[in-house]
C-alpha cells in the first residue's frame, strides 16, 4: 500500500468504525454466501468471534503506518489462521466478503479514491493470510 492509501483508510475508519456491528454482520453474511463451509469453523462463541473481528480489523489499520509492527501483526493473523488451511480462492473470497461487506455498511459515505485504498488494504490482509506462519 501506498503512503495516501495508508492515511486515507485511517483518515475514514472512525466512519467505518462506527458501523462496525453492521460491518461484521454483513462480513460473516457474505462470506457464508461465498463460503458456506465456513459457518461450520463460527459454532461456538460466534459473538465474541465477532468482536474479535472488528478488534483485529481496527489493530490492523492503526499498526498499518509502522512497517515492523505490522509485519508482527501479519504473521500473528496468518499464525491464528493457519489452521483453516485457507486456500487462494478462499481469501480471494473472503476479500470479497469484506469489500462487499464496507460496500454495503458505507454505501456512498467512502470516496472513490477511501474506496480504493480499502480495497488495497483488503488485498493486502489478505496477503497476510496467505503468507506462512
Amino acid at each position: 500500500m501506498t503512503d495516501d492509501q495508508i492515511r486515507l483508510v485511517q483518515s475514514s475508519f472512525a466512519r467505518v468504525f462506527t458501523r462496525k456491528a453492521d460491518l461484521t454482520e454483513r462480513f460473516y453474511h457474505h462470506l457464508f454466501l461465498e463460503l458456506p463451509e465456513a459457518r461450520r469453523l463460527f459454532k461456538n462463541d460466534f459473538p465474541a468471534q465477532k468482536e474479535m473481528f472488528a478488534s483485529m480489523l481496527a489493530a490492523t489499520v492503526r499498526g498499518m503506518s509502522d512497517a515492523d509492527n505490522f509485519r508482527v501483526l501479519g504473521r500473528g493473523l496468518a499464525r491464528s489462521h493457519a489452521r483453516f488451511n485457507l486456500n487462494p480462492a478462499d481469501l480471494k473470497k473472503a476479500a470479497r466478503a469484506l469489500q462487499t461487506a464496507l460496500a454495503d455498511v458505507m454505501g456512498d459515505g467512502l470516496s472513490p479514491d477511501e474506496t480504493a485504498a480499502w480495497n488495497a488494504a483488503v488485498a493486502q490482509l489478505m496477503g497476510m493470510l496467505a503468507a506462512p506462519a
